[in-house]
C-alpha cells in the first residue's frame, strides 16, 4: 500500500534498523547489486527488527538512508510536503528532501546540499517508464558558500542501462532496470545509480551524490509517497 505523508510519530520504534533485505546500488562498472551486508550492519536500537509487516503497520511514507562508507542505516519518514517536494526526517532530525526520487537537499549531515535544479524531463525527479528515459540531462547542485546564493555546481550527465534484474527490499521482490548516470563538470565527476521499475519508472533503490563532503547517500524506498 502506498502511504501519504503523516506527522512524525513513533519513528523511534523502527529507527536505525539494520539494512535487512537489500544492499546498496553499485556503480555502473559492475552493473550488479552487491550482496546484502545486513548480517554485518550493527543496529543502534535492538528493540525492533525491520520487517514488511512492521512497515505496513507503521502507515507512513518511508525511506531508508545510509551515507556510503558508514555501517548504520536510518529510517526517515515523510513529514512535510512543499509542492512536489517531500522532506523525510529521521529520529535524529536528519533531513532528506526529494523531488520524486531525486535527492534535492539534506540537513543535519554536515556539508549539506541546499538544492538541485533538474531538467523537466529528468526521469529521476519525474517518474518515467524506463524505455522513455533520456540519454543525457543536466543538473545544478547548490551548496553553502560565500554570499547568499552559495556555490553552484552545474553538471552534464549521461545515462546508460543494463539488463533487467530483481532486487529484494525488506521481503518484497521488485523487477527493475539498473541505470548508471555519469555526471561531470569542471573539477567534478561522480556516478549515480538507480534501480527503476520499467513500467512506472518508480526508483526503488539508488545511490546519489550529494556533494564532496558527504559523498553518496544510498536510499531504499520502503513506502513511496502518494497524495492518495
Amino acid at each position: 500500500m502506498i502511504r501519504s505523508v503523516l506527522a512524525l510519530a513513533a519513528l523511534s520504534v523502527l529507527a536505525a534498523c539494520s539494512s535487512n533485505g537489500a544492499g546498496p546500488v553499485v556503480t555502473a562498472i559492475k552493473d550488479v547489486i552487491l550482496p546484502s551486508k545486513s548480517e554485518d550492519v550493527p543496529v543502534i536500537s535492538a528493540r525492533s527488527t525491520l520487517t514488511r509487516e512492521k512497515i505496513e503497520a507503521f502507515g507512513l511514507a518511508l525511506i531508508r538512508g545510509r551515507i556510503e562508507g558508514e555501517d548504520i542505516s536510518n529510517l526517515l519518514t515523510g513529514t512535510a510536503v512543499n509542492g512536489e517536494y517531500v522532506t523525510y526526517v529521521s529520529s535524529f532530525r536528519q533531513n532528506i528532501t526529494m523531488l520524486g526520487s531525486l535527492v534535492t537537499g539534506t540537513r543535519g549531515m554536515g556539508g549539506d546540499l541546499l538544492s538541485v535544479r533538474s531538467d523537466h524531463n529528468d526521469p529521476v525527479a519525474h517518474a518515467t517508464p524506463t524505455d522513455a528515459w533520456p540519454e543525457t540531462l543536466t543538473r545544478d547542485y547548490r551548496f553553502p558558500g560565500i554570499g547568499p546564493t552559495g556555490t553552484t555546481v552545474s553538471v552534464s550527465c549521461a545515462l546508460t542501462h543494463a539488463a533487467d534484474t530483481t532486487v529484494i527490499i525488506v521481503e518484497v521482490n521488485y523487477d527493475v532496470t539498473p541505470f548508471t548516470e555519469r555526471c561531470k563538470a569542471d573539477g567534478v565527476a561522480f556516478t549515480n545509480t538507480y534501480l527503476a521499475q520499467p513500467d512506472t519508472g518508480q526508483i526503488w533503490q539508488s545511490s546519489q551524490w550529494v556533494g564532496d563532503k558527504i559523498g553518496y547517500v544510498n536510499i531504499d524506498v520502503l513506502e513511496p509517497y502518494s497524495v492518495e
